[in-house]
């Protein structure tokens, strides 16, 4: 497993990432504010297909990007 940070804006996000089969990853992604507060719902998983060759950290980032835009308004 390994764990990324993120800072975007006002927010921090952690994500514990981990291949669950050939091909897929799984980011449990936990969203907090500038204070280290977490926010509400603030717990995400998701499983997302991973491009062979591809970096993830790169791809987790582009995932967490696009978590704070459309939950969080971003």
């Amino acid at each position: 497993m390994q764990t990324l940070n993120y800072t975007i804006g006002n927010w921090r996000a952690e994500a514990h990432v981990e291949e669950v089969e050939t091909g897929k990853l799984m980011a449990v992604i936990s969203v907090m504010n500038e204070k280290g507060a977490l926010q509400g719902t603030s717990q995400h998983t998701v499983v997302f297909d991973h491009e062979q060759g591809r970096d993830q950290g790169e791809e987790t980032k582009i995932l967490v990007q696009r978590l704070l835009r459309d939950r969080y308004g971003l």
